[in-house]
């Protein structure tokens, strides 16, 4: 919240931002397994303000370097997080950037169909808005190194299965990753001691 305000007073430099956007992308996927909760809620809303901030407070010509990095974090947010009211946020987050710095690619496209109502739904967020985010090249890559890479062994088990369902639907986008990387990683996950990681990779599997 303090860069947010920082960066919406002017405060913020740009020359400081390849120090803090890695730091806001950890903050956007943060996520602490807490008994049969986690914590981290509070700290992913408030990295999309951040973002938020961001597209009202720099230049598109100052952003132009970091937008493919903003962009792909935002939608992995966007149509993965646990919590509705982060979908939303991240939403809302990508919204203004597509308005105010006008490179985010598939934009526009991505707006109409990643909305309010269609993210108020996490099985609609997991099964329509992510193969569709998937069909797009330039987000394939990040969206099922997230499934496979966290949500596959994710602390709630309704993830989980929804990670895997989704799973289905995106992967056969990119046949020759799924069956070189995905596939092996999974398979070796099947044999894990945690409960959690073995049940998520024989349903994704």
């Amino acid at each position: 919240l303090a860069l947010a305000e920082l960066a919406r007073r002017g405060l913020l430099l740009p020359a400081r931002l390849p120090e803090v956007l890695p730091r806001v992308v950890s903050a956007l996927h943060y996520d602490v397994p807490r008994g049969t909760t986690s914590v981290g809620t509070h700290v992913r809303d408030a990295a999309c303000y951040v973002c938020w901030a961001f597209a009202r407070a720099f230049d598109a010509a100052v952003m132009a370097p970091h937008v493919a990095q903003l962009a792909q974090s935002l939608l992995v947010v966007v149509t993965f997080d646990r919590e509705v009211n982060v979908r939303r946020a991240a939403s809302a987050a990508f919204q203004e950037n597509v308005g105010r710095q006008g490179s985010f690619p598939h934009g526009i496209e991505i707006v109409t169909r990643a909305d309010y109502f269609a993210l108020g739904s996490r099985p609609n967020a997991y099964l329509r808005v992510a193969p569709f985010l998937a069909s797009l090249e330039e987000y394939r890559p990040m969206l099922l190194r997230h499934l496979l890479e966290v949500k596959s062994r994710h602390w709630d088990e309704s993830v989980r299965l929804l990670a895997a369902q989704a799973a289905a639907r995106a992967a056969p986008l990119a046949p020759e990753w799924t069956v070189e990387v995905m596939l092996p990683a999974l398979c070796k996950r099947a044999l894990s001691l945690d409960l959690k990681e073995r049940t998520g990779a024989v349903h994704m599997a």
